[in-house]
């Protein structure tokens, strides 16, 4: 009999941290990353005790094509503003070399999103199979309709109904690892799919 109930508190309180924590002043961005640090922790747990590494690694590699993507954003969106207001400053030899037309700034706006966007899908697809694999190793059915959910979200944020529908799955990730029995009561399967 493994015990699980560390991997579903840690879970639990993690999930809570990453859905609701960034709305709270000042501490929301420490309160995101201790979130997303405990779940690593508990499907990281779950992975061991279900002796399935493939849960581990298609949730660690979501995790980073998020992150990946964010942070690529983040860095061509300061730069594209930078270049915003160096076409805006008077014609000099420095303004003219980044000088950029209104419609090719947009194209770069686009294109930045666009990957944002990209990224969000793979990184949800991972999350997906990562998940379903939990939810069949555990019998916790609630782990494949978030993951679902997360992929149908990310494919809709495009449109701006998908970030509704993020929200939903990860309040039915917090559900899914309430779900979770503390103890296994049958050996897991000794597969690495």
């Amino acid at each position: 009999m493994d015990d699980l109930r560390d991997a579903k508190t840690y879970g639990e309180i993690g999930s809570i941290l990453s859905v609701f924590g960034i709305f709270i002043p000042y501490a929301g961005l420490l309160l995101l990353i201790a979130g997303l640090v405990l779940e690593i922790l508990a499907v990281d747990k779950i992975s061991h005790l279900l002796n399935t590494k493939e849960i581990f690694k298609n949730y660690l590699i979501s995790i980073v094509v998020e992150v990946v993507g964010i942070v690529s954003t983040l860095i061509f969106g300061v730069a594209s503003l930078v270049l915003i207001f160096a076409s805006a400053l008077p014609v000099s030899s420095m303004n003219s070399i980044l000088r950029f037309r209104f419609g090719s700034l947009l194209v770069f706006l686009f294109a930045i999103l666009l990957v944002l966007w990209v990224t969000f899908v793979i990184s949800a697809m991972f999350l997906k199979k990562s998940f379903d694999l939990m939810a069949s190793k555990l019998n916790v059915p609630l782990f494949s309709t978030s993951a679902l959910l997360y992929l149908i979200g990310a494919v809709l944020t495009i449109l701006v109904v998908g970030f509704f529908i993020v929200f939903i799955a990860s309040i039915l990730k917090i559900v899914a690892y309430s779900n979770i029995p503390e103890t296994l009561t049958q050996t897991p399967s000794s597969t690495q799919s």
